[in-house]
């Protein structure tokens, strides 16, 4: 038996209410762990800087012990002040992982 034309526009219209649907709770689903994904970045971000930060911290000790027995202790160079964290390093108002 052929199906009208006027079953398959309603069949038609009810797959694309119902697919409107899932893309509007997938939609809603998305924003609710946007701000749980972007904590977990931004603490990432924060492990990876600190990590750069001591990483760049020993390679100017060993730059400095290395030269140390050349300058005799006599270096021109001016201590870099450690009181701070740099600013890619501090802490935000985010939840950490």
């Amino acid at each position: 038996m052929p199906e009208s034309s006027g079953d398959y526009l309603s069949r038609v219209q009810e797959y694309k209410q119902r697919l409107e649907s899932l893309m509007g709770d997938a939609r809603e689903g998305i924003e609710r762990q946007a701000p749980d994904v972007l904590d977990k970045m931004a603490a990432t971000a924060r492990n990876i800087a600190q990590r750069l930060d001591d990483m760049a911290s020993d390679a100017r000790q060993r730059a400095e012990e290395s030269e140390a027995p050349e300058s005799a202790g006599t270096s021109d160079r001016v201590p870099e002040q450690r009181d701070e964290p740099p600013a890619s390093s501090g802490k935000s108002g985010t939840a950490s992982a």
